[in-house]
């Protein structure tokens, strides 16, 4: 049984040629991984990476953790020189399912910076349940689970312990929660148009024997394809008598496999210090914070803005634009930014629809006419239209004022259009 919207899949056929890991034949488009996981709630007995996609978490720079603003920051810097970047995986070091405030703060912001890229999430699946519907209206386009059996009592020698909604859960228990909790998010992600790949990463003499079986289960749920992975741990987490599988053995599985769904053939470990296409890796340099060492600023040589911002008590951005009482200047210039001064108003939100017929809202915006944006965080109809009547821009945040700026002077300098999902009308404005 196949759970596929066949109303989207026509839809879907033309994002899967943008996603090389989901096409066999696209070697034109690339990938880049933005790690913003820092915790986990899987432990493995064989330290198998359940959040990375096909990842490889050797390196220092590939276990360094972005923030929302540093993710943006590179993929916006790496789509400068890589005009072929299609496409932001979220993706470890931890589980990002784990992080989902931070999660949700790294796809509105490239959403709002690069609405055009495609979102993919890697998660070993224990929170898909929980999430899917935020995903889905967060706009992620793929996404990839690591599920390595579908037998609990195989899953209880694989795994250790799962932390599920603040419990801790062995052996047995704990696998089968796991893979209900993989089955029913897949399932459900996949009925609503969702393109989602399974990886499985085989342990010799642990779950080799039941490969075909989680394929044909992938299948049932409506997965796109499956990426058998060789897999094989070293130091503690590798009990004696553990062997790899040669290339030749991984490529037969995936033969095995290949009539029961498309299997992935190019896929080979990817870390958030490259670009990647099927057939080609692209370095990112980074810099002693790790970040790209071009990723920390715009070329704003010629790039000024002036801001209006409503907030509270001018730390942060959390005021409607309709309670405004005093707006905060600032001037950004070669990236800094300056408090220029407060300036009183007349709250908009106040007096009687003849009052704001008869055009207060334009005796507001006077006071405001020098600035180039309004940083709020909600905002109607009615002035959302006059300030745009007259040539000043909107962002929508809840933020600290700097970063607040910053993210707004990025989606102007990009020319990103308004994102209307954060654009809240409100019945008093």
């Amino acid at each position: 049984m196949n759970n596929s919207n066949t109303s989207n899949s026509s839809y879907n056929n033309k994002r899967v040629c943008r996603h090389p890991c989901f096409n066999n034949y696209d070697f034109h488009n690339a990938i880049i991984h933005l790690p913003i996981a820092s915790e986990s709630n899987i432990n493995s007995n064989y330290s198998l990476h359940q959040s990375i996609c096909s990842g490889d978490v050797c390196s220092d720079a590939v276990n360094t953790v972005l923030t929302p603003y540093e993710a943006m920051e590179r993929l916006l810097e790496a789509k400068k020189s890589m005009p072929n970047l299609t496409v932001a995986a979220i993706a470890g070091p931890g589980e990002a399912l784990a992080n989902f405030e931070v999660l949700k703060e790294s796809a509105r912001l490239i959403r709002q910076t690069s609405p055009e890229t495609l979102l993919c999430l890697s998660t070993n699946g224990l929170m898909l349940p929980v999430y899917a519907n935020h995903l889905i209206s967060l706009g992620f386009n793929y996404v990839t689970v690591t599920v390595n059996t579908i037998s609990p009592e195989i899953g209880a020698n694989i795994y250790n312990y799962i932390t599920y909604l603040g419990h801790r859960y062995y052996g047995v228990e704990g696998a089968n929660i796991l893979l209900q909790n993989q089955i029913s998010g897949i399932s459900y992600l996949a009925s609503m148009g969702i393109s989602v790949r399974m990886n499985i990463e085989v342990v010799k003499g642990i779950n080799d024997s039941e490969i075909k079986e989680i394929v044909y289960a992938a299948k049932e749920c409506g997965c796109k394809m499956t990426n058998i992975l060789q897999k094989v741990t070293s130091g503690e987490g590798n009990p004696s008598g553990l062997e790899a599988y040669t290339g030749d053995g991984l490529s037969d599985l995936r033969k095995e496999c290949e009539s029961i769904l498309p299997q992935s053939y190019y896929c080979k470990p990817c870390n958030s210090t490259t670009m990647e296409t099927l057939n080609s890796r692209i370095p990112i340099e980074f810099n002693e914070h790790g970040n790209g060492s071009n990723a920390t600023k715009i070329e704003t040589d010629s790039v000024s803005y002036r801001f209006a911002v409503c907030s509270k008590n001018g730390k942060l951005i959390d005021q409607h634009f309709g309670q405004a009482t005093k707006f905060y200047i600032y001037d950004y210039k070669d990236d800094v930014v300056n408090f220029v001064e407060t300036r009183q108003t007349e709250q908009y939100c106040h007096g009687s629809m003849e009052e704001k017929a008869a055009g207060r809202i334009y005796q507001l915006i006077k006071t405001i006419e020098d600035c180039n944006c309004v940083i709020c965080m909600k905002i109607g109809a009615c002035p959302s239209d006059a300030l745009k009547e007259k040539d000043i821009d909107i962002y929508i945040t809840y933020n600290l004022i700097e970063e607040g700026l910053k993210e707004a002077v990025l989606r102007l300098y990009t020319n990103s259009s308004i994102d209307d999902s954060y654009r809240v009308s409100i019945s008093y404005d």
